[in-house]
């Protein structure tokens, strides 16, 4: 046989470190709800990069307080809000980690944190650096659709793939790392 007539996709995840917690995954031991366009807190930035840092938020550090982000780009997000650390001196935001995820943001979207505990302020700017499915950094997860539809993903391998017909109640067992379409999912760990 010629070498052309097997897949290239060669996946670049880890090899099987023999114990039955590690790999690979028979039972689901979590699931979350997965909504497109959920900033994804569990990346290494929050999802959200700092992109301007702001000057004169009340707090200080290791003081960690909530702000709301409005989407000022793209503007189709809503909904996300972020815990802040806040210098004491500048007043600058020195980190973010999500607190609610929000949803219809895509990468490259522009938000403005405002509201830092209440008051004070401003110019500090994000910029959504990912909205994958949390916690699928190293591995995609499994999904499950409770409704009939048209379930459209991004698999580990970058493809884009929809399923069509998916059954209310069915499992999909791929490892995703992205939903495009698809309402009333659960990823599966």
């Amino acid at each position: 046989m010629a070498l052309t007539q097997f897949n290239q996709f060669e996946p670049k995840i880890a090899g099987l470190e023999g114990n039955m917690q590690a790999e690979p995954r028979v039972f689901a031991h979590d699931a979350a709800a997965v909504v497109i366009g959920a900033v994804n807190g569990s990346w290494s930035d929050s999802g959200a990069a700092i992109t301007t840092a702001g000057a004169g938020y009340n707090g200080g550090v290791a003081v960690v307080s909530s702000g709301t982000a409005t989407t000022t780009t793209l503007g189709v997000g809503v909904g996300l809000t972020v815990d802040c650390t806040v210098e004491v001196t500048s007043g600058a935001i020195t980190s973010v980690e999500v607190n609610a995820a929000g949803s219809g943001y895509v990468v490259g979207d522009t938000v403005t944190v405002d509201n830092i505990g209440g008051a004070g302020g401003g110019s500090c700017t994000l910029t959504i650096s990912n909205i994958d499915i949390p916690n699928t950094q190293r591995r995609g997860c499994c999904l499950y659709s409770g409704a009939s539809q048209t379930v459209q993903v991004e698999l580990e391998s970058g493809n884009t793939v929809s399923f069509v017909g998916v059954n209310a109640g069915s499992f999909l067992p791929i490892l995703a790392k992205r939903l495009v379409v698809g309402t009333n999912i659960l990823a599966l760990y």
